[in-house]
């Protein structure tokens, strides 16, 4: 998974570096194979925002959420990329189920 952190109106530190890098790899428990990661965090005001979109084969998923401290912002944008991979993995898993001949 290649990752590309940008920061606008704030500098990406080391252990912002290391906390969204980790919490990012919780991600591949899904089974979906994840090529590239954008993540761009925002600082604006009092509001710190993340945002990231995910490259999978078949399809681009995006998500963004705010807060007043950017690691509750990189936890809520986590939360809300697994439900959406979720989503997306249970729509491509064959959820036909074969029924027996029963004689």
């Amino acid at each position: 998974m290649q990752l590309n952190l940008t920061g606008h109106h704030c500098q990406i530190t080391p252990a912002l570096r290391s906390f969204t890098t980790e919490k990012l790899e919780r991600l591949s428990r899904f089974g979906e194979e994840i090529t590239t990661v954008n993540v761009v965090l925002n600082v604006d005001k009092l509001l710190q925002t993340a945002e990231a979109t995910l490259h999978i084969p078949g399809a681009d998923i995006h998500a963004s959420a705010s807060s007043k401290d950017m690691y509750t912002a990189i936890d809520e944008l986590i939360h809300k990329l697994e439900a959406q991979i979720k989503k997306y993995h249970d729509k491509h898993t064959n959820h036909h189920h074969h029924k027996h001949d029963e004689e």
